[in-house]
């Protein structure tokens, strides 16, 4: 869909008015099943709308695109939001930038009218891009083209509909490296070209081995991206989409001597699309105490690149684990999260935007997807979050008590089953999933 000229008019609580010429456009795959609550990409413009036009919003960083995210699958309207607080919070770029190193998206929730017609709670945020990774930027050439520099790959693609052979698309700003992984150039997506996909074709092709991945990546960046899948269950994020790979200069040396012009070739990754954290569903069909608890088995033995290489290698779980640690003391810590579920509920309830939003749909004959009682649903996946909590502190062997819980993975853990008792004390001849007691601890399996 091509992008509609239109006006941005954003009122603040302080009855400030800001209005300014933008673009429009629908944005995503959800959008054609909820087009009464359609997520849009906007782009604020000039007066005649031929060139872009940097705008800070509500306090946000000065930009020109900007997402209205729907969330129209989310039934509490804030699990994107939060688990890229979280993120934020967390995990940091492994170089300075203006941005304090910020790794993922900023946001502020907002209510929408489209052409006068209410739409209900959205989320105002700034976007993925060059300035934000302090990506260098392409440089133009006599000829008319341009020297690319500092690259952003976006994992997952609909704009190849055949994806299983490696190809391009026509322009080339889209590439299916192979089988069914396939990668959008979010930046420069003007200047695609075999040579600027080469990078990542490399990577993901000859890069099965974990001095290879210990190279081009950086290693508490992978761990840290580890974490916030895990401690979420995001497992919608544990593959071949909603993730981006970035490279600050693709023309630098990964060999060179000196460090600072070698990292600038390696890869970070940066999270995407987050809806589905907290045990929510893609539909959102997990609500009301049922949520989405994805094993732990899968992120360790069928990991996805560059994760598959390393996920059995001591450097990179003893880091993984040490990450853990400190995230479980901060931005994951169950009074962490309580927090930032409860203060987005606050706002929500004390606005008034929830009930209004909720009235507004429930006399409609189609709606996006949302509860009722918002404080009850918070207090589920608040209990929820504790549960999986312990079950990540239980898979690196870490606990508050004296206990001391062990999560087995067959490949990182042996026993011997005659040393194996059930909570009632009778030896186990043969393991299955269950908690035991190995040695005088509970271990989980």
């Amino acid at each position: 869909m091509d992008y509609c000229n239109g006006t941005m008019q954003l009122t603040d609580t302080d009855d400030s008015v800001v209005r300014l010429p933008a673009k429009f456009r629908t944005r995503g795959a959800t959008v054609r099943k909820y087009l009464m609550k359609p997520s849009l990409n906007m782009k604020l413009r000039s007066e005649d709308y031929t060139e872009e036009a940097d705008s800070a919003l509500l306090g946000m960083r000065s930009c020109s695109s900007w997402i209205l995210d729907a969330m129209a699958v989310d039934r509490i309207c804030m699990r994107n939001r939060i688990a890229f607080d979280i993120w934020n919070e967390f995990s940091r770029l492994p170089y300075d930038t203006e941005f304090d190193g910020r790794n993922g998206t900023e946001g502020r929730f907002i209510e929408l009218y489209i052409n006068d017609q209410y739409r209900g709670i959205y989320c105002l945020t700034d976007r993925i891009n060059r300035k934000l990774l302090n990506l260098k930027k392409f440089q133009e050439q006599p000829d008319g083209g341009a020297l690319v520099r500092g690259v952003l790959y976006k994992s997952g693609t609909q704009n190849i509909l055949n994806q299983n052979e490696p190809c391009y698309s026509e322009d080339s700003a889209t590439c299916v490296v192979e089988w069914h992984n396939a990668w959008e150039l979010s930046y420069p997506e003007e200047y695609g070209s075999a040579k600027v996909w080469q990078p990542l074709r490399d990577a993901i092709l000859n890069g099965y081995k974990s001095d290879y991945v210990k190279r081009y990546f950086y290693l508490q960046n992978l761990a840290d991206y580890q974490i916030l899948v895990m401690a979420l269950s995001i497992s919608d994020n544990w593959g071949n989409k909603n993730r981006y790979f970035s490279i600050r200069n693709i023309n630098k040396d990964i060999n060179a001597s000196d460090p600072t012009e070698s990292d600038r070739r390696k890869f970070v990754i940066t999270p995407w699309d987050l809806d589905t954290s907290f045990g929510g569903h893609y539909e959102g069909e997990c609500y009301d105490g049922n949520y989405v608890d994805w094993p732990l088995d899968p992120i360790f033995n069928n990991a996805p690149y560059p994760y598959g290489p390393i996920c059995a290698d001591e450097e990179y779980l003893a880091i993984l684990k040490q990450r853990w640690i400190e995230a479980r003391r901060g931005a994951f810590s169950p009074s962490s999260i309580r927090e930032k579920l409860e203060r987005y509920r606050d706002l929500f309830l004390s606005s008034g935007a929830w009930q209004r939003m909720v009235d507004y749909y429930e006399k409609q004959d189609l709606r996006p997807v949302y509860v009722l009682d918002l404080s009850h649903e918070v207090s589920f996946i608040n209990e929820w979050y504790q549960n999986r909590f312990r079950l990540i502190d239980a898979c690196f062997g870490i606990t508050d008590t004296e206990d001391e819980v062990i999560e087995i993975q067959n490949s990182k853990f042996e026993i011997q089953n005659d040393e194996i008792y059930d909570l009632a004390g009778r030896k186990v001849p043969q393991l299955k999933k269950g908690v035991y007691i190995h040695r005088g601890k509970k271990i989980i399996r």
